[in-house]
């Protein structure tokens, strides 16, 4: 009987074709899986970044409670922004705001009452004797609006500097805190940005060339540029003066070195009005450029100066390609060239005109071009020219979402180690205001995938210790698939790091499931608010710490029905009085479809398939769904005539040889006579709800199906 192997998985997501004409290793749909070195791999999951909900989470220490009864009198908290939603913590005993207030009571899971005005910020804690000389955390909640690295005096190691719309965090291996004056100032902020203007900044010099300052800006005019210098904490405001008439630089989108001067893109200056120059490359003198009074004047010659581009179009982007400085506007790509000329030392030169950028963070650099995401699609870049490389899904920049500000919100970032890039994108269908997919793209093999993801941006994190037996980020033995020297478990190490809407940090690992990722602020019966969670009906779910409810029909919930900021899950029961501090942990499936197999119509001949055999990593408990689709109707799965549509990932029950085996066959027995056929893996309702099946691994190496021709095709 002839055999069709499908192995070495090369191809990933395609759909440029119809499913029966795509190569034999393509799927036509590819859904939190992805193909890596050869094999079909379960999309990887991700760790809280401080191992605890509470150390994870965008945070700020707001005073100390009292040494003997544990209260905090009336506080102001930092920043403008009070809403429902926040939090606090003392110790293990978490406070939430559940409504507006002036003041309002808050959710309190200790025996401390709390109140918090969001009016004027000022929050009241008594009877906390459980906590005495305890500091005081505000959880502002705001999205992760940035993820960045700043240079440090140490080699080889990087601080991540974590925003917020209104500040700048930095972890000290027990938490984040903020980077800046501490306290900070009550009922103030740094910045004014609003949910989609992310933070570019760049490592530069200061006054002297040996120390370096870290620059940050938001293209809001308000907010200027402001620095940081090296080993401070305290930031400094810089509206540098442009002309002897005393125009002033007050912002800009990108902020970068280039041949020994700071160059700013698209910016924003005011000359007795604040005007956008969304064509303009700006620079300093060379060497420092601090000096606000003397820095960036453009009528004197050897201090700053600019050249505005000979097009309409704004900057959207920048990267360099080695030496190279490759500009992206909305619809064409140039080159900001160095001429080595005192007088105008750099000018403009087109490279496209067809294909430009429309989000900022969405270019990642490489040695040989920049890969990011256009306005037409998926390209590479360098001072040659700018290609499309997304030919195999040529329609896939039509799901990016462009209402409300989605553009702005795509987000990328390399992965050395996996050899991906990822994309964090809004889909347009769900027409959410924060992204809720991720698109994958393997630069080895020039393969894609889809994950269901919530991520507002990327970075790159390294611990400043590694982990110890009491530091693992698992809740089982089962959960921890990496080996004991795993890149995620030492220190020093750069790792993939991400931010959510609600001021969530988390670290990618090899792990198949996911850690804790939302707030649940309120919970009444079977509807859960959570602000801005980005869930979808048809999700699965765990709860967490849902302090004062008993709720039956778990542990696993399917949400029935969604509104922006809250969600209803189809427990069996959910009684009592919610207090506080429960979290949502979400659980992914997977979505596998191969090609439409036609691999007799060259004869005229319909496919008698009898059986199939899948090379499966082993797995202690995992297991999926096989579905058979048939004729071209990829509507409606058909019955097995014979066997199970659930394939194990573990060994047959009373199968010992196979216990010692690192990868197992698994045989599925069909009875099939069609013109063509199609297979689905996922996993069923049942299989979701089970735990122990749901955050098992999957990783499939070969396909083999024993097919032969019979019969003429209809």
């Amino acid at each position: 009987m002839p055999k069709l192997l499908i192995s070495d998985f090369q191809e990933g997501f395609e759909n440029d074709k119809e499913p029966f004409l795509l190569p034999e290793k393509a799927f036509s749909i590819l859904e939190d899986a992805y193909v890596s070195r050869g094999r079909l791999r379960k999309r990887f999951g991700f760790n809280l970044l401080g191992n605890s909900p509470l150390l994870s989470r965008l945070r700020i220490n707001v005073g100390t409670t009292a040494a003997i009864t544990g209260d905090l009198g009336a506080t102001t908290m930092p920043g403008n922004i009070f809403k429902i939603g926040q939090t606090f913590s003392v110790g293990t005993t978490v406070f939430t705001v559940t409504a507006l207030g002036n003041p309002a009571v808050l959710l309190s899971t200790g025996a401390a009452t709390a109140t918090f005005d969001t009016t004027t910020g000022q929050l009241i804690i008594t009877g906390n004797n459980e906590n005495p000389s305890t500091a005081v955390f505000f959880y502002p909640s705001e999205p992760v609006m940035g993820l960045r690295t700043r240079e440090t005096t140490d080699v080889n190691f990087e601080q991540t500097v974590a925003f917020d719309t209104q500040f700048a965090y930095v972890n000290t291996g027990t938490g984040w805190n903020l980077l800046g004056p501490i306290p900070p100032a009550a009922g103030s902020a740094l910045w004014s940005g609003n949910n989609f203007n992310f933070f570019w900044t760049t490592n530069y010099r200061a006054a002297n060339a040996f120390d370096n300052n870290f620059y940050v800006v938001n293209g809001v005019a308000a907010d200027n540029i402001k620095y940081i210098q090296a080993g401070g904490a305290a930031w400094t405001n810089l509206q540098p003066t442009l002309n002897t008439a005393g125009d002033t630089l007050d912002s800009c989108r990108i902020l970068l070195p280039f041949k020994d001067r700071l160059v700013a893109l698209n910016t924003i200056e005011n000359d007795g009005a604040s005007r956008s120059y969304r064509n303009r490359a700006r620079w300093s003198q060379n060497g420092d450029p601090t000096v606000a009074a003397t820095s960036w004047l453009d009528d004197v010659v050897g201090r700053g100066g600019y050249v505005d581009a000979p097009t309409s179009e704004a900057i959207i982007s920048a990267q360099f390609v080695k030496d190279r400085l490759i500009v992206f506007f909305e619809r064409s790509t140039w080159e900001l060239v160095y001429t080595s000329n005192e007088v105008l030392p750099f000018v403009w030169k087109q490279i496209n005109t067809e294909l430009g950028c429309e989000s900022t963070f969405s270019e990642v650099s490489f040695d040989e071009g920049v890969i990011g995401v256009g306005n037409r699609g998926i390209h590479i870049a360098n001072s040659a020219g700018i290609q499309r490389i997304d030919s195999k899904i040529p329609n896939i920049i039509n799901n990016f979402n462009n209402l409300n500000q989605g553009n702005e919100r795509v987000y990328g970032i390399r992965d050395f180690a996996k050899e991906l890039v990822m994309w964090t994108f809004p889909y347009s269908d769900d027409n959410q205001v924060f992204p809720n997919r991720v698109l994958v793209y393997n630069y080895i093999n020039g393969t894609f995938a889809v994950f269901n993801d919530s991520f507002t941006c990327y970075g790159y994190f390294q611990k400043i210790t590694g982990d110890t037996w009491d530091t693992l980020p698992y809740d089982s033995w089962d959960e921890w698939i990496e080996p004991w020297d795993s890149a995620i478990l030492k220190a020093r190490t750069p790792l993939i790091a991400a931010g959510n809407q609600q001021g969530w940090t988390f670290l990618f690992d090899d792990a198949s499931q996911n850690d804790d990722s939302l707030v649940i602020t309120n919970m009444v019966g079977t509807t859960i608010t959570s602000i801005d969670h980005n869930l979808s009906v048809g999700q699965y779910i765990t709860l967490t710490s849902v302090n004062g409810m008993t709720i039956t029909g778990g542990p696993v919930f399917r949400i029935n029905n969604v509104t922006t900021n809250t969600l209803t899950i189809d427990a069996t029961s959910a009684i009592g009085t919610y207090t506080g501090g429960g979290y949502i942990r979400v659980l992914n499936n997977f979505l596998i479809r191969t090609k439409n197999f036609t691999p007799f119509d060259a004869l005229g001949k319909k496919t008698d398939l009898t059986d199939m055999d899948f090379l499966i990593t082993k797995t202690d408990n995992g297991e999926f769904t096989l579905n058979l689709y048939q004729d071209f109707n990829f509507t409606q799965p058909i019955e097995p005539l014979v066997g199970s549509s659930v394939v194990r990932t573990r060994p047959e029950d009373g199968d010992i040889f196979s216990q010692n085996q690192d990868k197992i066959w698994h045989e599925v027995k069909r009875g099939l006579l069609a013109d063509s056929f199609l297979l689905e893996l996922t996993m069923s309702d049942a299989q979701m709800r089970t735990l122990d099946i749901n955050t098992a691994p999957f990783e499939m190496h070969a396909i083999s199906l024993n097919v032969e021709p019979t019969g003429r095709l209809k």
